[in-house]
């Protein structure tokens, strides 16, 4: 989320407002998501709860309201093998607990939950995705609209998954071989 442009007053911004974005990722929401600078004392210091890793950059997304989203599409070959992981922490000057949903391509992944003042922690899921898609982070308002989920360091990591026929094909050439082998050593 580093790379985020457009009027960041006070230590943040809405991205449906002040022309405000994070390079790669698409947003909605009334007021679409919030990117906060991770010193923002407006918004309870992110950079400053619990198991904070200096590798999170300067900037993290907070999922709040009903319905906020941080999206990107990814370009994935059929049969990719999903590796995502991010971190979140609970906004620490505001009680209550907020959730979020992940998603890809419309396919439900999980939903989350972080409370007031909850250090950061990461996620892990793994996924076989049938090719591109919406990859989602949405807000779920459980009260107040100013709980708010942090999120961070989001890694999606794809591999190829072979097709059913490539390892059959691939066993019988085992198989094969092995009996090369047998044959010369009798």
């Amino acid at each position: 989320f580093e790379n985020q442009t457009g009027s960041n007053v006070g230590g943040y911004c809405y991205t449906n407002t002040a022309g405000c974005s994070v390079s790669g990722w698409s947003s909605t929401g009334s007021n679409g998501t919030v990117v906060i600078g991770a010193n923002s004392g407006a918004w309870g210091t992110p950079s400053s709860l619990a198991n904070s890793l200096g590798g999170l950059g300067n900037i993290v997304i907070g999922l709040q309201g009903n319905s906020s989203t941080i999206s990107q599409t990814l370009n994935l070959d059929a049969n990719s093998l999903i590796e995502l992981s991010w971190y979140d922490a609970g906004r620490s000057n505001w009680s209550g607990l907020q959730s979020y949903s992940v998603s890809f391509g419309g396919k439900d992944l999980g939903t989350f939950s972080t409370n007031a003042g909850q250090g950061w922690s990461q996620h892990q899921l793994r996924f076989t995705a049938s090719g591109s898609g919406l990859l989602e982070f949405r807000s779920l308002n459980l009260g107040s609209y100013d709980r708010t989920s942090f999120i961070n360091g989001v890694q999606a990591t794809a591999t190829q998954v072979p097709e059913p026929q490539s390892l059959a094909l691939t066993l019988v050439a085992l198989m094969a071989v092995g009996l090369v082998r047998r044959r010369r050593s009798a």
